[in-house]
């Protein structure tokens, strides 16, 4: 049988003609030759993946966007959430939400994850800390591997944003660069804060699916806004090694069994997963802008039951494609400033 094939991909502002992202401006606004020729660019570039399940991030149309994806081959389309719109400008969106397609049927409904309480417990957050955008959670019967849970993610995004008005309304030059440093460096915190503490919620609620049952197929995947060694993704994986536990080095336990616990607990970047990878040569999957280079944000992330590696596995992840060709056309309008990541999943023979 053919290995199971998932792909995440942001798509980039996907805001039906007659509406707005973020302010009503014409160049936030589809011209409908431009929504057609972006529908016809994403349309083809779906049909190369050739995904059984694809999670997406920057949905603003919700229904377009569903009968988009039925039209594609897609029976099986869902959002939990919805776009956030300004209260004063109902044509106008201000909060894009998360959504997944497959060709396979889900066990159940999808919902909105549930934001684990066990960190607001813990941590120096406030007592309302949630997911900033929902989070995906869906379990599809897949004919590959059975029942596979997937969550589909967009993390906060980074950037801060200056209030420029009000810097500008400072009497001096001096003044006005104190104001812009200050309230980049306090929202530069406020991000990584909020970023990291999303990468928790979303690492504790898959531990509490492993509770029940810790050979779980689970898939974690979407836009995390973060790189590759960041504070986001080892929160996220917990990937550092564990070389000392409850006072015992690790290698000084002695049942083989115990000493494999931390591979149950932990997540998997697919990249890292591959033995071709070079950390290197790893491709982006979001291209240069004004601001920020071409950078690698997004992710799949399996469990150890999909890990290679794992002598018990029931699957393992065994290819990875990222399909960046058009960040060379400049046109992310049209197209979309992410590249799709395309992972296959090989079921044990």
């Amino acid at each position: 049988m053919a290995g199971l094939k998932i792909a995440t991909w942001n798509l980039y502002q996907f805001a039906a003609p007659g509406t707005y992202w973020y302010e009503r401006d014409e160049r936030n606004d589809y011209e409908p030759d431009q929504w057609a020729r972006k529908q016809a660019w994403i349309s083809d570039l779906i049909g190369q993946l050739d995904a059984d399940v694809i999670g997406f991030q920057e949905v603003f149309s919700v229904a377009e966007f569903k009968t988009f994806l039925n039209g594609l081959g897609y029976p099986h389309v869902a959002v939990v959430d919805d776009p956030a719109v300004d209260p004063e400008d109902a044509d106008v969106f201000v909060g894009p939400v998360t959504a997944i397609a497959s060709r396979h049927p889900f066990v159940s409904p999808p919902t909105a994850l549930a934001y684990p309480g066990e960190f607001v417990d813990d941590a120096e957050v406030a007592a309302d800390f949630t997911f900033r955008r929902a989070v995906t959670r869906a379990e599809v019967d897949t004919p590959q591997l059975g029942p596979v849970v997937f969550y589909v993610c967009h993390l906060k995004s980074q950037g801060a944003f200056v209030d420029s008005d009000a810097v500008a309304a400072l009497p001096d030059w001096k003044a006005r660069f104190r104001e812009h440093l200050r309230q980049r460096a306090t929202k530069d915190a406020d991000q990584l804060i909020r970023r990291n503490g999303e990468a928790a919620g979303l690492y504790l609620a898959a531990m509490s699916e492993l509770d029940d049952r810790e050979d779980a197929p689970i898939v974690v995947m979407g836009d995390m806004n973060a790189g590759p060694t960041s504070s986001a993704l080892r929160v996220l994986t917990q990937q550092d090694w564990i070389d000392n536990i409850a006072n015992m080095r690790r290698s000084s336990i002695e049942d083989a069994a115990d000493r494999a616990w931390n591979f149950t607990w932990q997540l998997y970047d697919a990249y890292g997963l591959l033995p071709s990878q070079n950390v290197a040569d790893r491709p982006v999957t979001h291209a240069a802008g004004w601001r920020y280079p071409a950078q690698t944000l997004d992710y799949v992330l399996v469990t150890n039951a999909l890990n290679p590696k794992n002598p018990n596995r029931m699957a393992a992840v065994s290819d990875l494609k990222v399909f960046n060709a058009h960040f060379q056309e400049e046109n992310k309008l049209e197209t979309t400033d992410h590249a799709p990541v395309l992972v296959t999943i090989t079921p044990v023979a």
